[in-house]
């Protein structure tokens, strides 16, 4: 299967697009996270061909997070002025929504640039190419098996939910139904992790895993010309942004 153009991008290449968001953010203010990183990532994932996943991830990431930073800020403000929107019991004000949106903009940023990243970069191209930068085989395992973690785990849970509808088990309906049919899956899930964690480990003692020698891949990544392209692009267009920021 073809790769869209960013996810045909070395992982490093794609890495830089969230320090220069982050470095960038620190020279601007909220409008830059919400007007230019948000819509330009939200731009790469659609030529890329990701955007129901990228868009699904990112809204519900920051739905929780947006809206309790703003509710806190809100809730803090209510003796600022103008006063946007009174509805009795609290009072809207423009502090409260500027407060929110500063606060918020950090978020956008890693968000925005970290989600497109893991939804445009294979698990296995991030571990070769942290190992091209010369770190640790066993860092870079732990990291990937890390980020792997939570898919895996819920990868698992809806199977054994599937399995306990199978046997009879109602698993649909109120929270409550679903409260009762979650907790007693835990222990098949806590037990199946731990043996996967056995049966892993010892696949990777039979493929030399804790030897020291130098160690090879079935699969090359490499950098290309489109690699260096990007790259030139990025850090002109952010030495241009800051330069035309400090000179206005």
């Amino acid at each position: 299967m073809k790769k869209g153009f960013v996810s045909s991008l070395y992982p490093t290449t794609k890495a830089l697009i969230i320090v220069l968001g982050l470095f960038l953010y620190f020279f601007f203010d909220w409008r830059f996270a919400y007007f230019f990183v948000l819509p330009f990532c939200a731009f790469l994932a659609l030529i890329d061909g990701k955007i129901v996943g990228y868009l699904q991830k990112v809204v519900i990431a920051l739905a929780v997070f947006v809206l309790f930073i703003f509710l806190f800020k809100v809730i803090l403000e209510q003796n600022a002025t103008p006063v946007l929107l009174d509805l009795g019991f609290v009072k809207v004000t423009e502090a409260a929504i500027l407060g929110g949106l500063n606060q918020t903009g950090i978020l956008i940023v890693l968000v925005a640039t970290i989600i497109l990243f893991f939804e445009t970069t294979e698990m296995e191209d991030l571990m070769i190419s942290l190992q091209e930068l010369k770190m640790s085989h066993v860092v870079s395992y732990i990291v990937l098996s890390t980020i792997q973690l939570i898919p895996d785990m819920t990868k698992k849970s809806k199977v054994i939910m599937q399995a306990q509808q199978a046997r009879g088990i109602e698993t649909q309906g109120s929270v409550m139904r679903r409260l009762k049919a979650f907790f007693p899956s835990l222990g098949p899930l806590i037990i199946s992790s731990i043996a996967d964690i056995e049966d892993r480990s010892i696949t990777l003692e039979v493929r030399g895993f804790s030897s020291e020698n130098k160690k090879t891949h079935l699969k090359e990544i490499r950098k290309g010309n489109l690699d260096l392209i990007v790259v030139v692009v990025l850090l002109v267009s952010a030495a241009g942004a800051i330069i035309a920021k400090v000179m206005l």
